[in-house]
């Protein structure tokens, strides 16, 4: 019998935006005049302008100061005055830098390269490249006792108009390295949408020969949006709406060479539609005015937000029973076929816009995630999983526990079930659920410990070996994160099992076995006299008298305890 259900993903809001796109994502389209915006003359004046009259030959170059219609690169026109009638009137320029052009793309005829580059008649002024959907500009003044440019500061405000709620941004990018670059040379991407405006009272914004510069109020700086200290500017206010809907910061590093595929999860903190984005792409760091590598450039092509239309893991009855592999859509459960209405399709993304099909044919559950709103990173909008259920029930064993840590008993014959579920394939799937244990506070609940893929070897003697691991396996929430070996026998539903948990740089010692046992405890350093010894969460040891404040085990002789600092 089929059944279908259609379900929205876990956690999804409706949306009524469409699908929405960065304007001209390729840059194929239309390139224009750059205007660099200052608070002299707005933007008025146009690259090529700036250079007729000092750099002629520059113009010989079409695309010179162009750039991509929709997008602004960062170029700056330097120490921007008004003309003497006598010399024509109008705006002049000194010390105009371009840091984008126009270059072959991937496979396409167009791509934005972004370059660091010296102003030409300032050498130690370094101007850093980097592209955005928002208004780029750039500040300083002279030292005159030094003859170089003090009072740095730039970056981007305002950005585009974009009511939909992408789960990511995506493009290909090729890195070209300058003089003396080094391997910790950092490029910035960066896109974060918001909604309601932000305005910073006093904030220079034009080049300057002394240390006078025009002031303006600026409207969505990227820093007072993203909630970054300013180093110069006046009062920040906003209005009553104003909120950051999502954001992502990420670093690219040297390393990779030729075109390189990015993608780039954006975070989200808020339901809301947002009401505008930006995004911005940088040779350097784009926080960072006083560490810009001359020469370095990142060249960027295929710019596009990604809408998600992939699972991140299948659930049932709130446990996940199948992680969810990149490029992987057909699974082999353990287990019973589970009932329809306890599946959730847990998806990627948390722009939550995809819905889930959900059919279930027999012991084949089909997963199509659509997503009418905007395309994945593969350029599809619908992916489809297959889950085969294996049908087998798992074989349950109480019995009890014993754990060894740090030297000490921490629980001895401890009741506790654990689970066996054949694959039929001389593999099972070990579970000890709810695993916990008392450090002498009250019993700690760590969560499940689950090994998949345990291989079964039959002994010859009635009896099967179970050996199989776990690496990174997260328990109390995340906060712990182990490493986990198994190995054991059953036979005749007796049940002897080691399971050597590695947290951190402490190994925890834990038996499970049908029977009690008595468990012998080794030479230990016992009684109220014994050094306290502490361990953070990671299981790493730490200073006793000069703690953090958090929260750490700590050891005395033959008793363990969880101890709070505050």
């Amino acid at each position: 019998m089929k059944k279908v259900f259609n379900v929205l993903a876990l956690g999804t809001v409706a949306l009524a935006a469409g699908a929405q796109q960065l304007p001209n994502p390729g840059f194929e389209g239309s390139w224009v005049d750059s205007r660099p915006w200052n608070t002299i003359c707005g933007t008025d004046l146009t690259m090529r302008d700036a250079v007729a009259d000092m750099s002629p030959d520059l113009l010989e170059d079409p695309n010179y100061g162009m750039q991509p219609e929709g997008w602004v690169i960062s170029n700056v026109l330097g120490v921007v005055a008004e003309r003497e009638e006598e010399y024509g009137g109008g705006w002049g320029a000194l010390g105009t830098t371009a840091v984008g052009s126009r270059v072959a793309g991937n496979g396409s005829e167009t791509a934005v390269m972004l370059m660091n580059n010296p102003n030409p008649f300032m050498a130690t002024q370094i101007v850093p490249g980097y592209i955005s959907l928002g208004t780029t500009w750039a500040t300083n003044t002279l030292d005159w006792t030094t003859f170089a440019p003090t009072n740095k500061d730039g970056g981007t405000f305002g950005g585009l108009a974009f009511t939909a709620r992408p789960d990511a941004l995506a493009f290909d990018y090729m890195l070209g390295l300058g003089e003396g670059a080094e391997d910790t040379d950092r490029f910035t991407v960066m896109a974060y949408t918001w909604k309601g405006t932000w305005s910073q009272a006093d904030v220079p914004g034009n080049n300057s020969m002394s240390d006078e510069t025009v002031k303006a109020t600026m409207i969505d700086r990227d820093r007072n949006i993203l909630g970054i200290e300013t180093a110069q500017g006046g009062e920040v206010t906003h209005s009553d709406d104003a909120l950051l809907i999502s954001k992502a910061i990420e670093y690219i590093t040297p390393g990779a060479e030729g075109w390189t595929s990015y993608l780039l999860p954006l975070e989200y903190f808020s339901e809301v539609a947002p009401e505008k984005l930006n995004v911005i792409i940088s040779s350097n760091d784009i926080f960072d005015t006083e560490n810009i590598r001359m020469g370095n450039s990142i060249t960027v092509d295929n710019i596009r937000m990604v809408y998600f239309s992939r699972l991140a893991s299948l659930n049932v009855g709130g446990v996940e029973v199948a992680k969810v592999e990149d490029g992987v859509y057909d699974y082999t459960v353990a287990g019973a076929v589970p009932a329809i209405d306890a599946v959730e399709a847990v998806l990627l993304g948390g722009g939550k816009t995809a819905v889930a099909d959900i059919i279930l044919e027999g012991n084949v559950l089909k997963v199509t995630v659509n997503n009418a709103v905007g395309a994945d990173f593969d350029g599809e909008s619908s992916h489809t999983y297959t889950f085969t259920f294996s049908g087998d029930e798992a074989r349950t064993y109480p019995g009890y526990l014993n754990i060894e840590m740090l030297g000490a008993v921490v629980a001895e014959n401890q009741e506790a079930t654990i689970e066996i579920i054949e694959n039929g394939d001389n593999t099972c799937t070990f579970r000890l659920p709810d695993f916990s244990f008392d450090m002498g506070a009250g019993p700690m609940l760590l969560g499940d410990i689950v090994v998949e893929n345990v291989t079964m070897t039959d002994n010859g003697d009635g009896s099967t070996l179970y050996e199989g691991g776990v690496e990174g396996l997260e328990l109390l929430g995340g906060m712990i994160v182990a490493d986990v070996t198994l190995k054991g026998t059953i036979k005749d539903n007796v049940v002897d099992m080691k399971i050597d948990v590695l947290w951190g740089e402490t190994p925890v010692n834990v038996t499970f076995t049908t029977d009690k046992k008595m468990v012998g405890i080794g030479s230990i350093e016992a009684g109220e006299d014994a050094e306290a010894v502490y361990y953070n969460l990671s299981g790493v040891r730490m200073q006793g008298d000069n703690l953090p404040a958090g929260l750490y085990i700590r050891r005395q002789g033959d008793r363990s305890e969880k101890v709070m600092v505050r």
